[in-house]
């Protein structure tokens, strides 16, 4: 047969009449359209964070303006959006107090929104997908990977379980050794409840309390069979679980990754050294640690240097601390725990990054190394961002807070720098100064809370799927430095 000639080419069409296939289910469409749009455009997987923890304060804040979830009804908004961000971002910065102001319901819905922010809203989803028996895709392994819960692509369904293991074997046996104590004091019942609660409080690194009239720790300051439980909870919430497997895995100093000495060592290094300058500068004050014993000096300045760094405890007022005290606890502060842990901050391995960088450069090395390891020059300038966005971050809201506030406060400008500083590294010590404050300077907070929360594992993400080969190099100039 001859081809037909082209003006009878759609006569031929219509004789054809060729199958069509039938069209698509339109979620199966729009999950397709939904997962090429993730592809095309990488840099909006960070959103998936940003709005998974929005949509777990949402839904937090929600029920703490339940009616009963308050002692008294007529919870304000703002002190129920306050709470629920200061729990979902494990901060521990409030501005009622849990006990005297929530009810058991409302104190029910914060211990379980620290649990849910502690473990990550990434996690959380995966485990979630994990127990439906499905398998975690390429998306999510790259986010769990990024945002340090992993350090490899493979074996993430291990890895996630063994966070949840971990997480509720170290709650239960804090919880455990915290009955122990609380129970002949408060009741089997309502002791077993205080443990369970501060257990999750110390692991999660949130410093929430129930021991009302903004107190916290202040009534067992010297008690070790409640302070040293509470350490080691926030020990190992800081520590992340990607450390102690490496640990359990290598079993050798050696054979340890960089990542897990770093963590170690930083960690050991961080906790000696604040506990020392804590004591030396607290030791005369009869606030702090001028009125107990030796012994219990000690156990003071070493808990306070364990929970400023990642959790919110407090035994002492610290607005009546030194002011040399408060500002080295700014850095305690600013520097947190380990990557993908449950602390705030910047984190150990960014600050460890740039003090090699800088080390390496006072010694005119060309390349930056830590423990005879190489790091690279990216991962020296995603810690120096991350570094510099944070430090910017701090100084513009205690500049911001202090412009609203005026004279009305009255308070030290470093006061609303430590605040501010707390809220950032989630760690929820205070000076007692966020009740007082207005509704701008608590959004401030609320603000910074979310974003020390999220901003540096989503800068570091952001900028890790940004980076790409260049074609060209710019001509080259000097600069005078210093």
């Amino acid at each position: 047969m001859e081809p037909p000639e082209s003006g009878d080419a759609s006569r031929w069409r219509r004789r054809l009449r060729l199958p069509h296939p039938s069209p698509q289910p339109t979620r199966l469409r729009v999950r397709q359209r939904v997962r090429w749009r993730l592809r095309a455009t990488p840099t909006r997987r960070p959103l998936l964070l940003v709005a998974g923890f929005a949509l777990l304060i949402l839904l937090g804040t929600l029920a703490l303006l339940l009616p009963f979830s308050a002692r008294a009804p007529g919870t304000d908004p703002l002190t129920a959006l306050f709470t629920a961000t200061s729990a979902v971002c494990v901060t521990g910065l409030i501005v009622v107090d849990t006990r005297d102001h929530w009810s058991p319901f409302g104190q029910a819905v914060i211990v379980t929104l620290m649990q849910l922010g502690g473990l990550g809203f990434v996690i959380g989803v995966t485990t979630i997908r994990l127990l439906l028996g499905q398998r975690p895709n390429l998306r999510d392994r790259l986010i769990l990977q990024e945002t340090g819960a992993i350090t490899r692509l493979g074996g993430q369904q291990a890895m996630v379980v063994q966070a949840v293991a971990f997480t509720l074997a170290c709650e239960g046996i804090g919880a455990l050794i915290l009955w122990a104590r609380f129970a002949p004091e408060f009741g089997p019942g309502y002791g077993l409840w205080l443990a369970v609660f501060h257990a999750v409080a110390a692991f999660t690194n949130s410093g929430f309390d129930l021991f009302g009239g903004f107190r916290s720790l202040v009534d067992f300051r010297g008690d070790p069979f409640v302070l040293l439980p509470l350490a080691a909870l926030i020990i190992c919430g800081g520590l992340s679980v990607v450390t102690f497997v490496d640990v359990g895995a290598r079993r050798g100093w050696r054979r340890l990754t960089l990542d897990s000495k770093v963590v170690l060592l930083g960690t050991a290094l961080l906790l000696t050294g604040g506990t020392a300058i804590i004591y030396l500068s607290e030791f005369a004050n009869r606030a702090s640690l001028g009125t107990v014993s030796p012994g219990r000096q000690l156990l003071g300045a070493f808990f306070q240097s364990t929970a400023t760094r990642t959790a919110g405890f407090a035994i002492w007022d610290f607005a009546a601390l030194e002011q040399r005290t408060l500002f080295f606890m700014l850095g305690l502060m600013f520097i947190g725990g380990a990557p993908g842990a449950m602390a705030g901050g910047i984190k150990i391995t960014t600050a460890a990054t740039l003090v090699a960088a800088a080390w390496s450069t006072l010694r005119g090395r060309p390349e930056t190394a830590l423990f005879a390891r190489r790091i690279s020059a990216r991962l020296v300038s995603l810690a120096f961002a991350v570094a510099t966005l944070a430090l910017g971050l701090i100084v513009n809201v205690a500049l911001l807070i202090s412009l609203i506030e005026g004279e009305r406060l009255r308070v030290p400008f470093i006061n609303l720098l430590f605040e501010v500083t707390s809220a950032f590294a989630t760690v929820g010590l205070s000076t007692g100064l966020p009740p007082q404050l207005t509704a701008a300077s608590k959004l401030l907070l609320i603000l910074t809370m979310f974003v020390g929360r999220l901003g540096p594992v989503t800068v570091a993400l952001v900028l890790t799927e940004r980076r790409r080969e260049e074609r060209y190099r710019h001509p080259s100039e000097t600069l005078r430095i210093g």
